[in-house]
């Protein structure tokens, strides 16, 4: 029997509903009970779910050369379920101003000459990074910028409200939102007039925004929009990840600035430096393969490395 369809603003607000009940049970418990009952949340949701364990498990067979069941294979399984159950408790506190403050204040930043060096020149800067670590964090970076940085967001179709609320506490970190259709001309401008924008460039993209480039030995659809809006714009491209050091305490390490030209073939020079930012991605990745996002199907459509 064919279970009736939800209506759309019901299921906002039982959404939103949800979502405030956890707002209020994760700040009401101790940091270290909160952290347990994230990683308690993510080991149900994986028990559960098994077509994302199964994607999990084919990613890290594919990137890593993970036999499938094996002892290291379930170690790292087990160790991204942890970090997952961490970043569901930490958006939750990230909604706590004292938290958000002690967030901020245990935050150890390393390289933000480079970023300051392009916002003093006026030039503008791309962020680039993945989901990494907790991407989220990054937004304290604003802290020690003119502008807050700009970022490109997509809502959450059917529940405005949910998005809302994610959306507030995104801004409240540092970040200013831009909505994801039509977004290119609103970064370009902002990247003209010295502002910072930064970027999640690890996930798939569909046909009309993709190019094809190597990632852990397969090409994989790629958005090339770094190289693009740094092509237009004159701005740099700066890596950045974050990564937790444990609770409450990350890392966010910002690498030397990369440049492209804005002259020569334009579809040769965008596909040199996307997969130049897709190497540093990967090596990222490997350095701490826990803390990337594996249950997202990256590798949903392949073609071999030497394909056109």
């Amino acid at each position: 029997m064919k279970l009736p369809k939800i209506p759309a603003d019901w299921s906002d607000r039982g959404s939103i509903g949800a979502f405030k009940a956890a707002d209020i049970l994760f700040n009401l418990l101790p940091a270290a009970d909160a952290y347990k009952l994230g990683h308690q949340f993510a080991r149900l949701w994986l028990t559960l779910d098994r077509g994302h364990r199964r994607i999990i498990a084919k990613n890290l067979e594919l990137a890593l050369h993970l036999e499938p069941n094996s002892a290291e294979a379930r170690k790292i399984e087990a160790d991204i379920t942890q970090h997952l159950g961490y970043n569901l408790c930490e958006f939750f506190l990230l909604q706590n101003p004292a938290c958000r403050r002690l967030l901020k204040k245990n935050l150890q930043i390393t390289g933000l000459e480079h970023l300051l060096k392009a916002e003093n020149e006026g030039s503008g800067a791309i962020i680039v990074s993945a989901h990494f670590g907790n991407w989220e964090v990054a937004g304290f970076l604003s802290t020690f910028m003119k502008k807050p940085i700009a970022t490109v967001a997509k809502p959450i179709k059917g529940k405005p409200n949910l998005y809302a609320a994610i959306e507030k506490t995104r801004k409240e970190v540092g970040f200013i939102p831009v909505n994801k259709g039509g977004s290119a001309g609103t970064l370009v401008r902002n990247l003209k007039k010295g502002g910072v924008i930064a970027l999640l460039v690890d996930q798939r993209v569909r046909r009309r925004l993709r190019i094809w480039s190597p990632f852990f030995g397969h090409q994989v659809p790629t958005i090339p929009a770094p190289a693009v809006l740094a092509r237009l714009s004159g701005s740099p491209i700066i890596p950045a990840f974050t990564t937790r050091i444990r609770p409450l305490h990350h890392q966010i390490v910002i690498e030397e600035p990369i440049f492209v030209p804005r002259t020569g073939n334009s579809r040769e020079m965008v596909a040199d430096y996307t997969k130049q930012v897709n190497l540093i991605i990967e090596k990222q990745i490997r350095a701490c393969p826990a803390q990337w996002f594996w249950p997202h199907d990256r590798w949903q459509k392949v073609k071999p490395v030497n394909s056109d």
